[in-house]
């Protein structure tokens, strides 16, 4: 994958989208959630336990990132659980990667890797940050770290194309030359 001007934030915007689409599975829209409980049982409600999280990611992935991160603050500040903060900080890192504030985003994957350090979604958006600041020794150690912990994962797959990409192109095995003299083929 070669990314010309404006490629890497339209690639980037497409691992954006498939690190938030693994963060939706993470929160769910189709979990079951205790509504309430009374002397007749428990009723079930299905749907997002976490509303603003599940709505934020959505925009996300339909590329709307100022939604989006508005959305997930809102659901972050209510978060319930180590499961739903993490998937919180890791959208909004993803988030202003798709708003290339990086400097923003990074904070929030530091955040959400000094939570937990297992978590490969926030090691993706961080290797991705960091092949667009430049820093491709970083960005190969979150890689490692997070293929690890996550090896079929397919958006730390493409982030190590576009590192391969910025760091060893790929040369082309056949030039064509296509210069040519008219008069050379000419026999009259």
């Amino acid at each position: 994958m070669i990314a010309g001007p404006g490629g890497f934030a339209r690639i980037a915007m497409n691992i954006a989208r498939l690190v938030f689409l693994s963060a939706l599975i993470l929160i769910g829209s189709g979990v079951p959630v205790l509504a309430d409980q009374s002397d007749e049982g428990i009723k079930t409600v299905l749907g997002p336990r976490n509303p603003r999280l599940a709505d934020g990611a959505e925009a996300l992935l339909d590329g709307d990132a100022e939604k989006g991160i508005r959305l997930t603050k809102l659901g972050l500040a209510v978060a319930q659980g180590r499961r739903e903060r993490q998937a919180g900080l890791s959208n909004l890192c993803a988030g202003y990667v798709m708003l290339e504030q990086y400097e923003t985003a990074i904070e929030y994957c530091d955040t959400a890797l000094e939570e937990n350090d297992n978590n490969w979604r926030a090691l993706c958006n961080r290797a991705l940050i960091n092949i667009h600041l430049g820093d491709f020794t970083a960005a190969e150690s979150d890689l490692v770290r997070g293929e690890a912990l996550a090896p079929y994962a397919r958006s730390l797959k493409v982030v190590r194309g576009m590192l391969l990409d910025a760091t060893d192109p790929v040369q082309p095995n056949i030039i064509i030359d296509d210069r040519r003299d008219p008069d050379a083929n000419d026999e009259s």
